[in-house]
Protein backbone atom coordinates (compact mmCIF):
# COMPACT_ATOMS: atom_id res chain seq x y z
CA UNK A 1 0.00 0.00 0.00
CA UNK A 2 1.17 3.56 -0.60
CA UNK A 3 1.49 6.39 1.52
CA UNK A 4 0.01 9.56 1.03
CA UNK A 5 2.12 12.65 3.19
CA UNK A 6 0.83 16.08 3.64
CA UNK A 7 3.81 18.40 5.07
CA UNK A 8 2.23 22.03 6.32
CA UNK A 9 4.42 24.99 6.62
CA UNK A 10 5.40 25.99 9.82
CA UNK A 11 5.43 29.48 11.45
CA UNK A 12 8.54 30.81 9.23
CA UNK A 13 6.84 33.36 7.13
CA UNK A 14 8.21 32.80 3.67
CA UNK A 15 6.84 34.34 0.76
CA UNK A 16 5.62 31.45 -1.80
CA UNK A 17 7.89 32.86 -4.51
CA UNK A 18 11.04 32.81 -2.27
CA UNK A 19 10.16 29.21 -0.67
CA UNK A 20 10.70 28.11 -4.16
CA UNK A 21 13.95 29.17 -4.38
CA UNK A 22 14.71 27.75 -1.08
CA UNK A 23 14.16 24.58 -2.04
CA UNK A 24 15.88 25.07 -5.61
CA UNK A 25 19.00 25.96 -3.41
CA UNK A 26 18.88 24.17 -0.01
CA UNK A 27 17.08 21.04 -1.67
CA UNK A 28 14.09 19.55 -0.94
CA UNK A 29 15.42 17.37 2.29
CA UNK A 30 16.71 20.47 4.00
CA UNK A 31 14.01 22.61 2.58
CA UNK A 32 11.21 20.45 4.25
CA UNK A 33 13.40 20.40 7.47
CA UNK A 34 13.61 24.28 7.97
CA UNK A 35 10.38 25.16 6.01
CA UNK A 36 7.80 22.17 7.31
CA UNK A 37 6.39 20.98 10.19
CA UNK A 38 6.59 16.99 10.27
CA UNK A 39 4.61 15.12 8.08
CA UNK A 40 0.86 13.66 8.44
CA UNK A 41 0.51 10.44 6.95
CA UNK A 42 -2.10 8.04 5.37
CA UNK A 43 -1.99 4.93 3.41
CA UNK A 44 -4.13 4.77 0.18
CA UNK A 45 -4.49 2.63 -2.75
CA UNK A 46 -5.12 4.63 -5.65
CA UNK A 47 -5.78 8.37 -5.94
CA UNK A 48 -7.84 9.80 -8.13
CA UNK A 49 -4.83 13.21 -9.29
CA UNK A 50 -7.48 16.04 -10.69
CA UNK A 51 -9.24 18.92 -9.70
CA UNK A 52 -11.40 16.65 -6.86
CA UNK A 53 -7.80 15.85 -4.90
CA UNK A 54 -7.57 18.91 -2.87
CA UNK A 55 -11.68 18.36 -1.36
CA UNK A 56 -10.32 14.81 -1.15
CA UNK A 57 -6.73 15.15 0.98
CA UNK A 58 -8.55 18.31 3.25
CA UNK A 59 -11.52 15.74 4.39
CA UNK A 60 -8.50 12.86 4.08
CA UNK A 61 -6.32 14.67 6.71
CA UNK A 62 -8.73 16.98 8.58
CA UNK A 63 -6.49 20.10 7.68
CA UNK A 64 -7.01 23.15 4.97
CA UNK A 65 -3.75 22.33 2.83
CA UNK A 66 -2.66 25.97 1.52
CA UNK A 67 -0.31 27.24 -1.34
CA UNK A 68 3.26 26.43 -0.34
CA UNK A 69 1.99 23.00 1.14
CA UNK A 70 3.79 19.94 -0.46
CA UNK A 71 2.68 16.31 -0.68
CA UNK A 72 4.66 13.21 -0.99
CA UNK A 73 3.36 10.40 -3.20
CA UNK A 74 5.16 7.17 -1.82
CA UNK A 75 5.01 4.14 -3.41
CA UNK A 76 7.13 0.59 -3.35
CA UNK A 77 8.05 1.61 -7.26
CA UNK A 78 8.18 5.41 -6.68
CA UNK A 79 8.26 8.61 -4.50
CA UNK A 80 6.99 11.77 -6.39
CA UNK A 81 6.88 15.39 -4.09
CA UNK A 82 4.01 18.53 -5.29
CA UNK A 83 3.37 22.12 -3.86
CA UNK A 84 -0.09 23.60 -4.26
CA UNK A 85 0.56 26.43 -6.02
CA UNK A 86 -0.92 30.03 -5.34
CA UNK A 87 -3.03 28.81 -8.71
CA UNK A 88 -4.33 26.16 -6.92
CA UNK A 89 -2.67 23.77 -9.59
CA UNK A 90 0.38 20.91 -7.81
CA UNK A 91 3.35 21.80 -8.96
CA UNK A 92 5.80 18.71 -9.19
CA UNK A 93 9.14 19.18 -7.34
CA UNK A 94 11.75 17.40 -9.15
CA UNK A 95 15.07 16.11 -7.30
CA UNK A 96 18.12 16.86 -9.02
CA UNK A 97 21.08 15.08 -8.93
Amino acid sequence: MAKLKVYKRNSKFLDLTDLVGEISSLGLVEALQKYYNLPLEKEAKSIVAGPSFLQFANKLFQIQISSGDVINLDSASHSKFYMLSASGTWDEIIKLQ
